[in-house]
């Protein structure tokens, strides 16, 4: 019976590894390639380390286009929509958590609907509303119409301050604190897990628009990165210029990658709350 546990773990770790290779693969490449001469890298398609390290492609990309900027406005964007969720994700969460009024569960119930209803059949009536309000190709024609798609934001904070100790504010009520003190001096302080994990969320899926910001940026220097990428490879082509492409396109996965990496014990203990350390 031992034997056969063995085996069947030896093949789940097997299988395991096996998908791990194959999903890291095409990121190790990328990075290989981003270091490598541009004119190396037809020569050996497959690479785990690059030859001859250069920083050129990183050079060359930038006297081609403007990945310097499309960095900046993926950084800036990805910010001001990720702050913009979370002041009105983090109070309605409370409200809705927390507080009670007339209507309240209805309410939270259309909410709730909302997260169900494709954003991309509003594109065509957001695009005309931007075109009219002379909004086209500007900064916030990229931000403002992302920041309401808030749905699931609410019902995570929602369930994050319904987790909280009801005696606790109970508590503060007797005290005397009004709901705004509750709010940001008992609420917040004990739900920050949760809010850094909606806003690792909400960066990457902001750092990541693309059609949004294809239709509503026309001007090379106002494009992010996600749009600017496409524009290198519609224009460059990828025969000759694997290298500069590849360098651009690690650009575009650093700044998410390290705010992961330091926000990551953050998002465990906002998922797994209940898991002890042993």
């Amino acid at each position: 019976m031992s034997d056969r546990l063995s085996l069947h773990r030896l093949f789940i770790h097997a299988v395991l590894l096996v998908t791990c290779f194959i999903t890291v693969f095409p990121l190790v490449w990328m990075m290989s390639s981003a270091f490598t001469p541009n004119d190396l890298i037809a020569d050996k398609m497959i690479r785990f380390w690059p030859e001859n390290p250069t920083l050129a492609n990183f050079t060359e990309a930038a006297s081609r286009h403007p990945i310097w900027m499309w960095l900046w406005n993926s950084i800036l964007t990805a910010t001001l929509i990720t702050v913009g969720k979370l002041l009105l994700a983090v109070p309605a969460g409370f409200a809705f958590g927390r507080m009670a009024f007339p209507g309240k569960q209805p309410l939270f119930w259309f909410v709730i609907a909302t997260m169900s209803f494709p954003s991309v059949l509003a594109i065509i009536p957001t695009y005309i509303g931007v075109v009219k309000l002379q909004a086209f190709d500007t900064y916030g024609a990229m931000i403002i119409p992302s920041i309401p798609y808030i749905g699931f934001y609410v019902f995570y904070m929602r369930q994050a301050f319904q987790s909280l100790p009801g005696s606790m504010f109970e508590a503060a009520k007797i005290d005397g604190s009004g709901l705004w003190r509750q709010f940001t001096e008992m609420g917040i302080p004990n739900v920050i897990p949760s809010i850094a994990a909606l806003s690792v969320i909400s960066f990457m899926g902001a750092w990541n628009i693309y059609l949004w910001g294809q239709l509503v940026l026309e001007d090379s220097f106002k494009k992010t990165l996600t749009t600017g990428i496409a524009t290198f490879a519609d224009l460059e082509g990828t025969g000759q210029s694997w290298g500069p492409l590849m360098a651009t396109s690690l650009l575009s996965i650093v700044p998410v990658l390290v705010i992961f990496l330091f926000a990551q014990h953050y998002i465990v203990d906002a998922l797994a709350p209940g898991i002890d350390e042993r």
